[in-house]
């Protein structure tokens, strides 16, 4: 397996960090872009991210994994980032790996786990990829993100201390601008397939019959245990497996 650390400046002068892993091939090769979660980072939650991208290098796919912009090791600070950046960050990392000489330009699956699992099915139907992998999305920060930063603009402060981080109340009106998840998943028209874990407390079984709406040709899977994070080796072991069988099925 090779492990690439990679960079590039997106559309607005801002530098993303992050990594590719390959597998040993000079070939072509399936790429998977993996988008990670609210204040998280490319690594993902106890390396859930990087987990699954050395498990992908292992059975001949490759993997894109970058810190969005004011996340991680990319240029901003939390504060700085915004939700429609989110947006852009990911329209220009794809845009980004479709033009690498060991990606497979035919094949390019777009990927995310929660906050990056709802930007990933929003973004979908513009960037129009190969396939579609949705790890337990978080299409419920949504509902009710002005509502709360209401609360906090009463409270006299314009953010909040998100354990350690600067979260701006901006990120949250941006949010509420953008149409409902769902609404905004439509037209995308590729294969799909949905994750979550059976004792997942932020992504219900509702919220994936939902989305698994919006999609013509999609396939479900609920593991058991594990949590959000998929916080469990049999769990992680099942969404990997369930990943290559599908990017196999596909390409």
């Amino acid at each position: 397996m090779k492990i690439l650390q990679v960079s590039f400046k997106n559309r607005n002068g801002h530098t993303l960090r992050g990594f590719v892993n390959l597998p040993d091939t000079d070939k072509k090769v399936p790429m998977v872009l993996l988008l990670h979660g609210f204040t998280g980072n490319c690594y993902g939650y106890k390396g859930l991210n990087t987990q699954i991208a050395r498990t992908l290098a292992e059975n001949g796919f490759g993997c894109a994994r970058f810190d969005f912009y004011g996340n991680g090791e990319s240029d901003g600070n939390f504060e700085d980032c915004t939700f429609t950046g989110l947006y852009e960050d990911t329209e220009d990392m794809f845009k980004w790996l479709g033009e690498q000489e060991f990606a497979d330009k035919d094949n390019l699956y777009l990927s995310g786990q929660s906050m990056g699992g709802y930007v990933a099915a929003s973004c979908a139907p513009k960037v129009n990829p190969h396939g579609l992998i949705l790890l337990c999305p978080g299409a419920g920060m949504w509902f009710g993100c002005a509502e709360s930063a209401d609360q906090v603009k009463k409270s006299g402060k314009t953010w909040v201390d998100m354990e350690g981080l600067k979260y701006e109340m901006a990120f949250n009106y941006d949010m509420a601008r953008h149409p409902i998840p769902f609404e905004e998943a439509k037209g995308y028209e590729g294969p799909v397939l949905i994750t979550r874990a059976s004792d997942d407390n932020l992504v219900d079984e509702r919220t994936v019959n939902t989305y698994a709406e919006c999609y013509k040709d999609v396939e479900t899977l609920t593991v058991e245990g594990g949590g959000h994070n998929f916080a469990s080796i049999p769990a992680r072991e099942k969404i990997t497996d369930a990943m290559i069988t599908f990017i196999k099925k596909n390409s």
